[in-house]
């Protein structure tokens, strides 16, 4: 059974990237709010190493795309 913590990692890991590309107009929600809830998520303690990996992944995806 997947926790709640567990949950949003893969909410956030569908849609994260589509959100970045948007539309038209620019991205759906900016970097900046999936850089925000990614370290909500890694403050909030006791996570496993796949979660914590997960969360650096989805960092690092980010970072790339700013570059």
């Amino acid at each position: 059974m997947m926790t709640l913590l567990e949950h949003d990692i893969a909410h956030i890991t569908r849609v994260m990237r589509p959100s970045l590309r948007g539309h038209l107009n620019g991205p759906v929600l900016p970097p900046e709010y999936w850089r925000r809830r990614l370290h909500r998520l890694l403050n909030s303690g006791h996570l496993t190493k796949v979660q914590l990996c997960s969360i650096d992944d989805l960092l690092l995806q980010l970072d790339q795309l700013d570059a």
